[in-house]
């Protein structure tokens, strides 16, 4: 027996990295075109400060509002287009950096999913449309935003379009947030929101800064990508707590997983891309909106851009002894920024369409040399096969990625489980794979 289940394990390396063709026509599909000419749109607004004009048809947070709602409105229009138009609009009362009540509107698209038993389960992806100056107060100056956000922002569009006619099996929302800069306040609205609905997202991602390949240091880089994650979660209960010391799984909480779904899946589908899985939950004392997910106890992450260029962020437009400053379009790199959303798009569209996770992984196998797993196979019918994720309990990354029979537990004999770290996902017969699941128990 236990010869066989080694050659079972042995045989199917590398099987997991096969592409499909609906993922690829999908990714394809990107085009930077559209993504520039949606930056250099909101751009063309002047300011989209939290706090500007709600009212001018041409200038301000109002004007690039409705410009944004006209644009996720006319996809639901599109030839056998399936979304639906989203808005989440809410006032925010007096709070830092909100000096009066304002009114702050989330828009977007929701693509529904198809799959009954998970009507409540639902990806959610931002970017925010929201720009500042260098003062933060200042609602009045030119505020471009044509990477932040206005790449992220051209990414929801970009995505919604791509993805129109896609029937997942889960519900996928994108979402143009605004407040950002002011304090998260439009996605920790959204956040609470879909909390309150019973929504169970099983993957954020806020895209926010995403555009730019020169960063300040002279570097350009239009082959590399980071993604922002939390290791141990912002929210867990004590029992959670109590497993994940005695795993020592502080690098493998749900949202640094989804980091790793996209880093593998994006760079399956996408050539000349490098996506760093970062160990922190965002650049040194920054945020950005998927910290308003984890707060809520969602797996969230963020990818940005690898060269960040600080003159071109939270500044006036103006050149200061030759050397300009300010978030204009002339340094907007829409190919790179199409990169950056074909992978994205390639890790939704499988994940949104892969069966679902196993539950109650159990490991077992303390002080044994043998490990032991069990789980719960879910009453998905599409569950084709699993993939088991397995690294020595001194790496990063997953070593190896091997393809099971559907079964509902393994025995790996001579591998001792103290020195190694597992996670087992679910895959369909196109080969969309569900996120990774660690340890729920112990045996």
């Amino acid at each position: 027996m236990r010869a066989l289940i080694c050659l079972a394990l042995a045989s199917a390396l590398g099987a997991q990295e096969t592409r499909t063709p609906r993922v690829e026509h999908l990714v394809a599909a990107v085009d930077p075109a559209r993504m520039e000419a949606t930056v250099a749109k909101l751009v063309s607004f002047g300011t989209r400060h939290t706090l500007s004009d709600q009212t001018s048809p041409t200038r301000g947070i109002g004007a690039a509002q409705r410009w944004l709602t006209g644009q996720f409105q006319g996809m639901v229009q599109l030839r056998g287009s399936r979304l639906r138009y989203f808005e989440d609009r809410f006032t925010q009362p007096i709070a830092p950096r909100i000096p009066a009540p304002v009114v702050i509107t989330n828009v977007g698209a929701v693509l529904p999913g198809t799959d009954p038993a998970r009507a409540k389960e639902a990806i959610v992806l931002t970017g925010h449309y929201d720009s500042r100056a260098t003062d933060v107060m200042d609602a009045v100056s030119d505020a471009p935003g044509a990477d932040d956000d206005g790449s992220g922002t051209a990414m929801m569009l970009e995505l919604a379009r791509v993805m129109a006619a896609e029937k997942p099996a889960v519900t996928v929302y994108f979402v143009s947030v605004s407040g950002e800069e002011q304090g998260l306040y439009g996605s920790t609205h959204l956040a609470k929101r879909l909390k309150a609905e019973g929504v169970e997202v099983l993957a954020m991602m806020s895209v926010d800064i995403a555009g730019n390949t020169e960063g300040s240091n002279g570097v350009k880089d239009n082959v590399t990508a980071r993604i922002w994650s939390e290791g141990v979660p912002a929210v867990e209960t004590p029992a959670e707590r109590r497993l994940r010391l005695a795993l020592g799984t502080e690098n493998d909480g749900r949202s640094r997983e989804w980091a790793r779904y996209l880093k593998r899946l994006g760079e399956r589908y996408v050539e000349n891309l490098d996506l760093l899985v970062m160990l922190r939950r965002d650049r040194i004392a920054r945020g950005s909106d998927h910290m308003s997910f984890t707060a809520e106890g969602y797996p969230a992450a963020c990818l940005r851009e690898a060269q960040e260029n600080y003159d071109r962020q939270h500044q006036n437009v103006r050149t200061v002894a030759g050397r300009a400053y300010g978030d204009d379009l002339a340094h907007f790199d829409a190919p790179y920024a199409a990169k950056l959303a074909r992978a994205l798009c390639a890790a939704v569209a499988t994940l949104a369409a892969a069966p679902a996770p196993v539950r109650d992984l159990t490991l077992g196998g303390a002080v044994s040399p043998d490990t032991k797993l069990r789980w719960t196979l879910p009453a998905d019918p599409r569950v084709k096969g699993l993939l088991l994720f397995r690294r020595r309990a001194d790496g990063v990354a997953w070593q190896r990625i091997e393809r099971l029979p559907v079964t509902d537990h393994l025995v790996i004999p001579d591998v001792v489980p103290d020195s190694n770290v597992y996670a087992l996902a679910t895959v369909d017969a196109e080969g969309n794979e569900s996120l990774p699941v660690g340890p729920t128990h112990l045996e």
